[in-house]
C-alpha cells in the first residue's frame, strides 16, 4: 500500500502484513469525515489529496471487510472522479433502508418520558418533531431530543457554527431566489417544490433547488410529499432571525418594525395597526401584493414576527365554530391573549362578528383580558384606505 501519513501501519505492523498473517479483516468506522473540508486552512490540492489518502486506505484493499462513513454532504459533491465511487449513499431525503435509524419516533420518545418526566411529551414534539420518514411517520431530532431530556428543558440546541454559518450565508447571497419560500414556511404555508436529491457542487449553491436541497440534507427543512416546511419550533425560531438580516431588503424593515405593529395593537390603536400593514403591503415585494390568501398571511406574519417573542402564534386553530385567522397565547403574564381575524373586500366590523358569533374566544377563555382584531383590505375603488383595523376588549 502507498504510504500517506503513516496510516499504512497498525501498532508499527503494515496492515497487508497484519492481514496475511492473522486472517482478520478491517471495519472501518468514520465519523464526520468531511468535517475537515470546511476547515480555513484546507485548500483545493489538500482536499484532493485527503480523497487520495481515503482511495488509498480503502478502495480494492483486501483488509477492508467493511467501510462506514457519516457526514453532512454526498461523497460525489467532493469527487469529480473515482476515488470513492465504492460506497453506497443513503440520505436524509430519499432513504427507505435505514431511516429509522435517522432519529427517534412517537414510540422511542413516549417511552423516553416515561421515565423522564421532565419536559413533556408535548413539549417535545413540539420543539424537536417536523422530520418525516417515507411513510408519513415523525421523526424527532434525536441530539436535541437528548439535550432536552438530559437539561429538563427545551433550548434551542442547534449550533450556531458550521452549517448552519454556511446555509445562512447561502441565503443572503441568494435572498431573491428563496425569500420568498422562508417567509412562506414561517407564515406555515408549506411550500411545493421537487427536489430529485442534493443538488450542489463542492458547496457552490446557486440555484433555489440547490440551497432548498442542501437545507434539507442539514436538516433544517422537512421535506415530504413534494412539500417542505420548517420542521418545528426549534428551527422556525432560527429562520426568523434570518428574516431580520439587512440582506433580506424589505423583509427585514417589515420585520424590524414588528414591535411596533405589537405595541400599538395591544394599545388598541386600530388605526396606527392599519397604517402598519399598509405600509408594509406599499412595499415593492412582488408576493406580498395580496395576489391571494397566502399573500395576505404572509404579511401579518411579517408584521407581528416581533409577537412571537411573547406570544405562541397559531394560525388557523379550530376554535369554537370555525377556524380563527390568527389565535396570540401568551407564553408570561401580563400580556392579553389575541384572536385576528382578516377579511377582504367586507369591513373590519365583520371579521369582530365573527370572532363572537363563531366562540373563537372560548379557545382563550382562561385568560383574564382579550382582544379580538379585525381587519380588512379592501380593494374597492371608492374606498381610499385599503386596510381598516377595528380591535376591541372582550
Amino acid at each position: 500500500m502507498k504510504e500517506v501519513y503513516g496510516i499504512e501501519k497498525v501498532h508499527g505492523e503494515p496492515i497487508k502484513s497484519l492481514l496475511k498473517r492473522t486472517n482478520e479483516k478491517f471495519i472501518f468506522i468514520m465519523d464526520e469525515w468531511d468535517s475537515i473540508f470546511y476547515k480555513d486552512f484546507m485548500q483545493e490540492k489538500d482536499k484532493k489529496a485527503y480523497l487520495e489518502f481515503l482511495k488509498g486506505l480503502l478502495k480494492d484493499q483486501s483488509y477492508v471487510e467493511l467501510a462506514y462513513m457519516t457526514g453532512v454532504l454526498p461523497i460525489a459533491k467532493y469527487s469529480s472522479g473515482s476515488e470513492l465511487n465504492m460506497f453506497k449513499e443513503y440520505n436524509f431525503m430519499n432513504d427507505r433502508i435505514y431511516e429509522d435509524y435517522f432519529g427517534f419516533d412517537e414510540e422511542e420518545i413516549v417511552e423516553l418520558t416515561k421515565k423522564y418526566t421532565k419536559p413533556s411529551f408535548e413539549t417535545l414534539k413540539k420543539w424537536y418533531d417536523g422530520y418525516y420518514k417515507s411513510n408519513g411517520s415523525s421523526l424527532f431530532n434525536p441530539r436535541s431530543v437528548s439535550s432536552a431530556i438530559t437539561d429538563g428543558v427545551c433550548l434551542n440546541y442547534w449550533t450556531e457554527t458550521g452549517p448552519m454559518d454556511e446555509i445562512a450565508e447561502y441565503i443572503e447571497h441568494n435572498v431573491d431566489a428563496v425569500r420568498e419560500d422562508i417567509v412562506k414556511m414561517v407564515a406555515g404555508i408549506p411550500v411545493e417544490v421537487e427536489l430529485e436529491g442534493y443538488g450542489a457542487e463542492q458547496l457552490h449553491l446557486n440555484s433555489r433547488d440547490e440551497i432548498l436541497s442542501a437545507m434539507v440534507v442539514f436538516g433544517f427543512l422537512s421535506y415530504h410529499d413534494g412539500f417542505l416546511r420548517i420542521p418545528n419550533h426549534e428551527l422556525m425560531e432560527k429562520f426568523q432571525r434570518v428574516l431580520n438580516r439587512k440582506s433580506m431588503g424589505g423583509i427585514a424593515d417589515i420585520v424590524n418594525n414588528s414591535k411596533n405593529v405589537l405595541d400599538a395593537t395591544i394599545a388598541m390603536d386600530g388605526e396606527k395597526v392599519a397604517q402598519y400593514i399598509e405600509e408594509a403591503h406599499d412595499r415593492e415585494i412582488p408576493f406580498l401584493q395580496y395576489n391571494n390568501e397566502n399573500s395576505l398571511s404572509c404579511v401579518i406574519t411579517l408584521c407581528y414576527l416581533y409577537a412571537r417573542n411573547y406570544y405562541e402564534v397559531t394560525r388557523e386553530d379550530k376554535s369554537g365554530k370555525g377556524f380563527v385567522d390568527y389565535l396570540f397565547t401568551p407564553k408570561k403574564k401580563g400580556y392579553p391573549a389575541i384572536i385576528l381575524e382578516l377579511k377582504y373586500n367586507k369591513s373590519a366590523e365583520e371579521a369582530i362578528d365573527q370572532i363572537k358569533r363563531k366562540k373563537y374566544v372560548d379557545r382563550v377563555s382562561n385568560f383574564d383580558e382579550i382582544l379580538l382584531v379585525g381587519i380588512n383590505y379592501s380593494t374597492e375603488a371608492d374606498n381610499h384606505k385599503h386596510h381598516d383595523c377595528i380591535i376591541e376588549k372582550y
